[in-house]
């Protein structure tokens, strides 16, 4: 196991943010797919609306689960991918700027993604 210093914290604090993110969406998901019916949650949907100003639940369900399933998928990859570097020194042949940079760099864009989407279609 490798010692423990500030950069390696760090990293295991944003595996554990990006991790239950990508965890609580995917629960999200099944919960959307098990009872179609939309509950309240600051984080599916877009501008701080509310499930009871939705006027097409039904198409609104089948229009973000898909997207919200492909981000949660991504965040526990990328918890994955934190963790298996942290630990396992996956990209230890290369310079440690490189892994730090990756490993902060990798979350951005799907969370990008994910948010532009949701204000500019969802709504």
């Amino acid at each position: 196991m490798p010692e423990l210093s500030s950069s390696n914290l760090l990293v295991l604090l944003l595996a554990a943010m990006v991790g239950w993110l990508g965890v609580g969406v995917l629960l999200a998901v099944v919960r959307l797919n098990r009872t179609y019916e939309l509950f309240p949650s600051r984080f599916i949907y877009p501008a701080n609306c509310k499930p009871e100003d939705c006027q097409d639940p039904a198409g609104f369900i089948r229009f973000t689960t898909p997207r919200l399933a492909v981000f949660g998928t991504l965040c526990v990859l990328i918890c994955v991918f934190y963790l298996l570097n942290e630990f396992t020194g996956l990209l230890s042949g290369l310079p440690k700027w490189f892994s730090n940079g990756a490993a902060v760099f990798l979350f951005p864009p799907p969370f990008v993604w994910f948010t532009l989407f949701f204000s500019t279609y969802a709504s």
